[in-house]
């Protein structure tokens, strides 16, 4: 009981003396350490008594600044270099300036642009006729939902799911009754579907960020899920396009870029394990379905962006 006592107590000591110390070192021109004695005496190892301690025998007798009484005062010692200068009577020697101090700051950029995958997602052959902004603005609504519970619900019991995505649902008030359980049916059968069993294994990742360098130039993406495993590297992408292509051919017709976004996803996990081999898939929640891209396809994708 008396270590824990004398544990605590010095504890105590150590926090009050560090709040001395913050408050002394607030000031920014000048210091003034005061009190009132009254007719109890101080606690010994008061913030006076500590302060007193260790400028006392530092200080000089001067009249107060009001010109009554008299206070000891503190001040710094000065510099070794003007005490030399003083001494000899001869200024300081000149300090030689670096020459690139007179030298303009070179302006070229340190690195090109980054490299964004996502910026290759809207192909001319899948975008919509003019004066469809409408459609336009609820599909990036939907798409939006539909990433936010592919997010989330992985992360969830598989018997509470359904209970969470259509609360989730209720809120988005934007959505026709209709479209919310479009929606649910869709993302709570790709969740239950065996063949994407791996994609939503306790060892992958939601929404990672991948960052690197191709060829001399950052590449920043974010990948939708990604998965780690001992033998191989798994991204895959979701798009909830309602025109979604039956195969490899289509969609190379209609989203090659897409394919080029994956591309430069893998170009970077390569690097970062050289030794286990890229899969990519692209989820089309509409079908939906698992559509892995072949290596073939992601390096010709990849060639017509590295190619000079």
């Amino acid at each position: 009981m008396s270590a824990a006592r004398e544990t605590a107590l010095g504890e105590a000591r150590d926090e009050y003396r560090r709040l001395l110390y913050v408050a002394m070192t607030r000031a920014i021109e000048r210091l003034v350490v005061c009190g009132v004695e009254g007719k109890i005496k101080p606690p010994e190892g008061c913030w006076y008594e500590l302060v007193a301690g260790a400028l006392k025998e530092h200080c000089v007798t001067e009249l107060a600044d009001d010109g009554t009484g008299e206070v000891l005062r503190y001040r710094k010692t000065a510099d070794a270099a003007a005490g030399t200068a003083a001494s000899t009577g001869r200024p300081a020697p000149a300090i030689a300036i670096p020459g690139w101090l007179n030298t303009m700051a070179d302006t070229t950029p340190a690195r090109g642009a980054a490299i964004k995958p996502s910026g290759f997602v809207d192909d001319p052959g899948a975008r919509e006729q003019p004066g469809a902004r409408d459609g336009r603005r609820r599909a990036i609504l939907r798409g939006n939902i539909v990433h936010r519970l592919m997010q989330s619900l992985p992360d969830i019991p598989t018997e509470r799911r359904n209970e969470a995505a259509y609360h989730f649902l209720e809120r988005q008030k934007e959505l026709t009754e209709v479209e919310r359980g479009e929606i649910a049916k869709q993302v709570l059968a790709i969740l239950a579907d065996p063949s994407f069993a791996t994609l939503f294994s306790p060892n992958s990742r939601a929404e990672v960020p991948i960052v690197g360098w191709l060829n001399g130039q950052p590449i920043n993406g974010v990948v939708d899920r990604l998965v780690v495993g001992s033998d191989e590297i798994l991204i895959a992408d979701y798009k909830t396009n309602r025109a979604a292509p039956r195969g490899l051919a289509e969609t190379q017709k209609h989203y090659q870029g897409y394919i080029r976004q994956l591309s430069l996803y893998r170009a970077v996990l390569m690097r970062l394990y050289p030794n286990r081999p890229v899969r990519t898939a692209l989820v089309w929640t509409a079908i939906p379905t698992l559509a892995e891209i072949q290596a073939e396809a992601l390096d010709a994708a990849l060639a017509t962006l590295t190619t000079p």
